[in-house]
């Protein structure tokens, strides 16, 4: 059975924006798509307050909600579960990679800092997961064919990880670029 496509989802535009990305590559792929809520994304937020608990546990399943709402909006017949997990995000969403073909991120989420074009949760993963990470802009355009960018640690292996890429960009149709810095 192939993974699925997991997408981490918080309500914001871009989570919604990576959701119906992560929805195309599902059908795309044939495989089932995985909406993830991290409760508790912050560090700090894991000994929250019982309020701030209850909140965020009431507000888990509409954001969940949201997403499958958008999902089924642009796809009806992909196949949706909806999965809520404790935080903090970036260690709930580097253990959710592990079963994921790719894990999908909005490039910002709720905790934006002016400046940034990816978010510190978002770069805590991709500097920690070790399967493929998929950083969707909001205004990524449905379809729209763009180019498939590949990261690699020169210093280490990246077989494995150059054949996804190049496998991604067939697949699209799209150009592969692989930046070196």
């Amino acid at each position: 059975m192939e993974s699925p496509v997991v997408v981490g989802v918080d309500g914001s535009a871009e989570s919604l924006a990576a959701a119906e990305w992560a929805a195309r590559e599902a059908a795309r792929r044939g495989v089932a798509l995985r909406l993830l809520h991290v409760r508790g994304r912050h560090p700090g937020q894991g000994g929250g307050t019982d309020t701030a608990t209850t909140v965020d546990r009431r507000l888990a399943p509409r954001v969940l909600e949201r997403a499958a709402e958008r999902v089924h909006a642009v796809l009806p017949d992909v196949r949706v579960h909806e999965v809520q997990a404790d935080g903090p995000a970036a260690v709930a969403l580097v253990r959710a990679a592990e079963d994921a073909d790719p894990l999908v991120l909005g490039s910002r989420g709720l905790g934006r800092v002016a400046g940034l074009l990816t978010g510190s949760v978002s770069l805590g993963v991709v500097a920690r997961a070790t399967r493929p990470v998929v950083l969707v802009r909001p205004d990524a355009g449905g379809d729209a064919r763009r180019d498939v960018v590949v990261g690699v640690d020169v210093i280490e292996p990246c077989d494995e990880l150059l054949a996804y890429a190049f496998e991604a960009a067939r697949r699209r149709r799209a150009r592969l670029r692989a930046p070196h810095a």
